[in-house]
């Protein structure tokens, strides 16, 4: 299913973008009432949030990217260029 439109009609579209040189991810988190600008630094063993996101926001989108960096960590393979998620409406 494609994605239509800026903001999801429900839940939360988190898009992060890597960028490798200061390993960090840089995107939003968007639900359909508000958008947040997110920056996640990658430190050796964890990861630091930069955002105005309210904690529930902030606090799912740090551990989205701490899993996908572990994950690429433990398979030996470079850090995924995009993340992108949908989380259904709590």
């Amino acid at each position: 299913m494609a994605i239509v439109g800026e903001r999801p009609s429900h839940g939360m579209r988190l898009r992060l973008v890597l960028d490798a040189s200061k390993r960090e991810y840089v995107g939003t988190a968007t639900t359909p009432d508000a958008q947040w600008k997110v920056r996640a630094e990658i430190a050796s063993d964890d990861v630091t949030l930069e955002t105005d996101a309210p904690a529930d926001v902030a606090d799912y989108t740090r551990r989205v990217v701490r899993i996908a960096v572990r994950a690429a960590k433990a398979d030996g393979t470079p850090a995924p260029r995009v993340i992108q998620r949908w989380r259904a409406p709590q």
